[in-house]
């Protein structure tokens, strides 16, 4: 039987196989994300009844964060992060205690669920559903009453307060969502995806998903276009061959550059848009960030590979190195 040739002029995998592929294996199911969003909602109009009732409690506002939030969340998504603004004034200032503070007033909130259900994982307050199968995780913020709903949040591994806002970020996304409609998401989870993979295969590679969303909010600031997956893959993975994540990222949404640090604050430097004091690689060793761009520089091997495959077979496992197994189109 003759093997099965292409024209080397189109790629192998064409943009149809590869929106297919997210849709059945990258994207968490329209359905799901409705009826996690659904649930956070029931959470949050009780609390507004709650303290309305009873406004010496302590509670402001509850609001989703997070991918859901964001519309970038893949469908192996475990837990829905929730934002929990609470009054600075008179709360506990030290997390261990404001974390035992906020357990005993979100039971006494939520009294219809099972004090057993509600209970502290790491800097968080979990809530658990066993009728969904997924977690609510409650990160506390310390709020004084800004107009844009800036607060202090704990960074999950320094323990450090961290100036932030939940709308603020959340339109940040938003601007380059209406830029690229649908295909900015995309291209998030595409990268997200990407990057599970790695650190399935790959010993001491992790990557915060933060990062993925400021590197390709940069791109998009810069002109780049996200309507072919392909290209939109490689648009990312150039930038970080190309720069090897030495230039700094910062974004001018919130404030402006003369607010950076004047000394280098990190080995890669990403600015968090509504902080410019918060730099989110400032944990990013030399070695992890030499790693990055190694595989970053195989990404691009794979995906030039791809477009000029023999065969359909060769272009698939090609596209397996970057995405996995599952990748089946």
């Amino acid at each position: 039987m003759a093997t099965e040739t292409f024209d080397f002029l189109s790629a192998e995998i064409s943009q149809t196989e590869l929106v297919a592929f997210a849709d059945e294996r990258v994207n968490l199911k329209r359905e799901h994300a409705e009826k996690y969003r659904e649930q956070v909602a029931n959470l949050r109009n009780h609390l507004d009844r709650y303290v309305s009732e009873h406004p010496e409690i302590g509670l402001v506002k509850m609001l989703l964060s997070g991918s859901l939030a964001k519309g970038t969340a893949l469908r192996t998504i475990n837990d829905v992060d929730v934002a929990m603004y609470v009054k600075g004034e008179g709360t506990p200032q030290e997390l261990p205690k404001l974390l035992q503070w906020l357990v005993e007033k979100l039971r006494i909130t939520f009294h219809q669920i099972s004090p057993e259900k509600i209970y502290i994982d790491g800097p968080c307050i979990v809530i658990s559903f066993s009728g969904t199968g997924i977690n609510v995780e409650i990160a506390p913020i310390l709020y004084d009453g800004d107009p844009k709903w800036r607060g202090f949040l704990w960074d999950r591994n320094t323990g450090k307060k961290i100036l932030t806002s939940i709308p603020l970020h959340l339109d940040f996304i938003k601007a380059r969502k209406d830029k690229h409609p649908t295909h900015f998401a995309q291209t998030i989870r595409l990268v997200k995806w990407w990057v599970a993979q790695r650190e399935a295969d790959t010993q001491g590679f992790n990557f915060k998903s933060f990062l993925v969303e400021l590197i390709l909010a940069k791109l998009s600031d810069t002109g780049k276009r996200f309507e072919d997956y392909h290209t939109g893959l490689e648009h990312f993975f150039s930038y970080i061959q190309r720069t090897g994540l030495r230039d700094r990222i910062a974004f001018a949404d919130n404030y402006p550059a003369a607010k950076l640090p004047t000394t280098k604050s990190g080995v890669v430097e990403i600015f968090d848009p509504v902080n410019p004091e918060n730099n989110v690689a400032w944990d990013m060793t030399e070695t992890q960030r030499k790693q990055l761009v190694d595989l970053a520089d195989k990404a691009l091997d794979a995906l030039s590979y791809a477009k000029t495959c023999q065969t359909k077979g060769d272009a698939v496992e090609c596209w397996r190195e970057l995405m996995g197994a599952s990748f089946n189109p």
